[in-house]
């Protein structure tokens, strides 16, 4: 095994590890607190900034500032590109406005501010070092760069079996949550490389969060049951659900293969030593 995929893999580890932390916060801040709700994001956001913090120095020691375009802060390019992303968010929050107007507004800020602390550093892992690292690991390979974000999105996709851990008779849905997030994974791999900034993504990561992701404010406000409502597959979403998301992934691809014809390898490592020898052994 070479030992770019050696190190991929032990990021994925220690990323996971490091999240297990979460849980006894959320019980720790769930004793002080008076909603769970509020224990449950507060810890979410706590743990992902300390993540994000030693990703960020994990990059520079890998030597990736300059893939993710945080070098130099250089402007972002092909910013059209996120027009279907947008278009994709303002109906997500238009579709669940009522959910974001009745719940406490305390509620709704530590809500915005827990999907751009996972948007932000799921990015950072998986865009910004899987990524790159399995570019390193194939960059002899016919499409480097497709081949890289297929992969490393697929990793990104198996990391959403630990959800089996809270649903453990749950295997279809939390399969189609595996499909989803290896689809839209590719596709935020295509933003980064056509925009040539990992902050794009980021950004769009945690707004699709936030427009399709507001269940824990609709919890707040009513009354939730137990096993029918987080249970089963519901066929006549999931479907098109499913034709959405493949549209979302052959975008992605369609995004990556332009790059990869206009050599953005070269031009996105050329000013660093792009995961140097000496750093890799």
């Amino acid at each position: 095994m070479k030992k770019e995929i050696k190190i991929a893999i032990l990021v994925i580890i220690g990323f996971l590890s490091f999240l297990w932390l979460e849980k006894p916060l959320r019980l720790y801040l769930a004793e002080t607190l008076l909603s769970e709700d509020i224990a449950r994001l507060s810890s979410t956001i706590a743990v992902r900034v300390v993540l994000i913090a030693i990703s960020l120095i994990l990059i520079k020691k890998l030597s990736l500032f300059n893939f993710t375009g945080l070098s130099t802060w250089r402007s972002t390019k092909n910013i059209h590109v996120i027009t279907i992303a947008m278009a994709f968010i303002v109906m997500g929050v238009f579709s669940n406005w009522t959910s974001y107007t009745d719940a406490p507004i305390d509620l709704v800020i530590l809500f915005a501010s827990s999907t751009l602390a996972v948007g932000i550093i799921e990015e950072l892992v998986f865009r910004g070092t899987i990524f790159p690292l399995m570019i390193q690991s194939f960059r002899h390979q016919n499409r480097p760069l497709l081949l890289s974000a297929l992969l490393s999105n697929f990793m990104f996709g198996l990391v959403h079996y630990i959800n089996l851990l809270s649903q453990p008779d749950n295997f279809i849905g939390i399969s189609s949550q595996v499909f989803f997030a290896t689809a839209i994974g590719v596709f935020f791999c295509g933003l980064m490389v056509r925009t040539e900034n990992i902050i794009v993504p980021s950004i769009i990561h945690a707004l699709v969060n936030f427009s399709f992701g507001s269940g824990i404010l609709k919890q707040s406000a009513e009354v939730v049951t137990d096993i029918e409502d987080t249970s089963g597959v519901d066929w006549g979403s999931v479907i098109p659900t499913t034709i959405f998301f493949l549209f979302i992934f052959i975008g992605g691809v369609y995004m990556i293969i332009q790059s990869d014809k206009h050599g953005i390898i070269q031009k996105l490592t050329q000013a660093d030593s792009y995961i140097s020898e000496r750093k890799l052994s």
